[in-house]
């Protein structure tokens, strides 16, 4: 079972990783410094915001995860759609 899925917007000042972890506090209601897991507990920032640091716009695909209860969805790495889960299985996946 899932809730509402909240759509956040990266901003080119900052970095893919710290918009997620912002969506996801969001979305729980809560500040970010309260979140019961770390984004790299999940995954690696560093190589999440390399992944989608792509100037020209080019890079297509989506990436997804799981974290703190969220289903969190990554397009093009302009987009960042988190979902709170009821059921919180950890998948992790990319798509092209």
């Amino acid at each position: 079972m899932t809730g509402t899925q909240h759509v956040y917007t990266t901003s080119p000042s900052e970095p893919l990783s710290q918009t997620i972890v912002y969506g996801i506090a969001d979305t729980k209601g809560i500040d970010p410094m309260d979140l019961d897991e770390c984004l790299y507990d999940c995954i690696d920032p560093e190589a999440l915001d390399e992944l989608f640091d792509s100037s020209d716009g080019s890079l297509v695909g989506t990436f997804s995860f799981s974290m703190s209860g969220c289903r969190v969805e990554v397009e093009r790495g302009q987009k960042v759609l988190v979902t709170e889960r009821q059921d919180e299985q950890t998948r992790v996946g990319v798509t092209a």
